[in-house]
């Protein structure tokens, strides 16, 4: 789905936390549409959390959401006119994590989750121009903002407080923006753009232009959040932490000890092993479900353009060993190679894989790829039988 001319090695070497990037007309726009955004709106359960409408600042809920009791189920349902009302007058409407209800958008993040190496979410934001929906501020996470209609307009600043973390907002820092910014740009479908966490950005519609697009944020663990699982596992085992201090003289000497030894258990090899083995342990990744091409239809041959993807976003070619949804992977012959050359893409074809291995016949691999895939180790994404209208 992206080309954005990198691989994950250098992206993280050249641009991870270190400074925006444009790509231009990077992916195929044309699979989404409004019809996007309607589906996501018939399924999203419209909580405060999940949707939100912007005009002139955030609209209450209780203006366009009804709670009612449905067959002794309490539910709530989107007021349809009053929505459609304040989307015409230049509202924006927003949804958060539309991946849990966009097989689509699901995807998306899927990809970018491979091409980064750590857990996605996505929020969309759909308007038919207007008003801005945000003020100018920074994220606590990266973010990836994908264009895919209309176009739209960014003005990123220089980071005045790097890095931040969730508790560390900027609103009350708008007196710290700088006066000139480092990029002033207009994304069209088809763009994509990688904002750092802690970037200042101001976002505004272009005039004239229906605008969608989405933001897939990163979540990666940081050294701090590996500083407080140490804490708890592995620091309790050290004789040095385990000293009272009680005023003494001998405190500044016990403390000496105690980060001597905390630095060294910190830095071992094994320390952070464990680390990441438990962040592998603990990802799950929600594939699509396939009956028709898995079971129902097994003997029909996949589409050339079938994409295949590894169910792990960890996962590269250098690793010595896998595990998907919690649990490590035990293969051989050609169901093991075929998780190897996964690995070593962000995703691949089913032509791509095929040239990988010339040496398996199609049928015996197509074979492999549904045994992977029913045991949601490997997702299939079977290209669609007619086009999607594009973004109008």
């Amino acid at each position: 789905m992206f080309n954005f001319g990198l691989n994950r090695r250098e992206f993280r070497e050249q641009l991870f936390e270190r400074k925006p990037w444009i790509v231009r007309q990077c992916f195929d726009p044309s699979p989404f549409s409004w019809s996007t955004i309607d589906a996501a709106l018939d399924l999203q359960d419209p909580t405060r959390e999940l949707l939100k409408v912007l005009h002139n600042g955030r609209v209450d809920p209780s203006h366009y959401v009804e709670e009612y009791v449905d067959i002794g189920i309490r539910t709530r349902r989107i007021r349809k006119e009053r929505l459609y009302e304040m989307m015409s007058k230049g509202a924006t409407v927003v949804l958060n994590r539309i991946e849990l209800v966009s097989p689509i958008v699901r995807e998306v993040c899927t990809e970018i989750g491979r091409f980064v190496g750590a857990q996605t979410t996505s929020n969309a934001y759909a308007c038919l121009g207007g008003e801005p929906a945000t003020n100018v501020h920074w994220d606590t996470h990266d973010v990836f903002v994908l264009q895919i209609g209309g176009s739209k307009h960014w003005r990123i600043y220089e980071p005045t407080h790097p890095l931040p973390i969730s508790s560390q907002v900027s609103n009350d820092r708008k007196d710290e923006l700088p006066s000139a910014p480092v990029i002033d740009e207009i994304l069209q479908a088809g763009d994509a753009l990688y904002v750092p966490r802690g970037w200042w950005h101001k976002v505004e519609p272009v005039a004239g232009s229906d605008t969608l697009h989405l933001t897939v944020a990163i979540h990666t663990p940081l050294i701090l959040d590996y500083f407080v699982w140490a804490c708890g596992s592995i620091l309790p085992g050290l004789l040095e932490v385990r000293h009272a201090v009680m005023g003494d003289a001998q405190d500044p000497r016990h403390v000496a000890e105690a980060v001597s030894a905390v630095s060294e258990a910190l830095m071992h090899p094994a320390t952070l092993e464990a680390f990441y083995a438990r962040s592998r342990q603990r990802e799950r990744v929600v594939s699509p479900f396939n009956i028709a091409d898995l079971l129902k239809q097994a003997e029909t041959p996949l589409s050339t353009g079938t994409r295949l993807m590894l169910n792990t976003r960890h996962a590269d070619g250098n690793a010595e060993r896998f595990d998907v949804n919690g649990a490590p992977l035990q293969l051989t012959g050609d169901h093991h190679r075929v998780v190897i050359l996964l690995a070593r893409h962000t995703a691949l074809d089913l032509d791509g894989l095929q040239q990988e291995m010339p040496d398996v016949e199609p049928g015996s691999l197509e074979a492999v790829i549904r045994d992977l895939a029913k045991a949601d180790i490997i997702q299939i994404a079977v290209p669609q039988a007619t086009p999607i209208p594009a973004f109008a």
